[in-house]
């Protein structure tokens, strides 16, 4: 997230993600993975990192798996570059936090997220830009845990 209130969203495939994945053996835990995924798919550096919820993931195909959410300030920008497991250099762009839930397709749940995110990005990071998201939505009435 960045101090206008805009989170980076990267266009992988046919659609639109938020950056992360799934840890390596060698990671020290979740906020390793989270940083080496970010640096990796969108060629930046976080700072101040903040649990916001989880949300469990079931298929029919596998086992069930917990992604978690997280606000993260942004660092370090950097140049482009590929991304060394799919060797793809990915399309960045910076949306208005409200937007996001409705590109990622992520309905009320990703609502609840980005009213969380602009929460800490108010109270935490000092953001004045996320304040019309934090005070126009309530992380607290829509749960950010969800099962999908």
């Amino acid at each position: 997230m960045n101090e206008a209130g805009r989170v980076l969203l990267i266009r992988m495939a046919d659609r639109w993600n938020l950056p992360g994945g799934t840890p390596e053996v060698y990671d020290d835990g979740w906020e390793a993975t989270l940083r080496r995924e970010v640096l990796e798919e969108a060629d930046m550096t976080l700072r101040e990192v903040v649990p916001l919820g989880y949300q469990e993931v079931r298929s029919e195909d596998a086992r069930p798996f917990a992604q978690l959410r997280v606000a993260g300030r942004v660092d370090e920008w950097r140049e482009p570059s590929p991304d060394p497991d799919s060797g793809l250099v990915y399309p960045r762009v910076w949306v208005p936090l409200g937007q996001a839930a409705d590109l990622l397709g992520w309905g009320e749940p990703g609502h609840a997220q980005a009213a969380a995110a602009a929460r800490v990005a108010l109270d935490i990071y000092g953001f004045a830009g996320a304040a019309a998201i934090a005070q126009g939505a309530s992380a607290v009435s829509t749960r950010v845990m969800q099962v999908v």
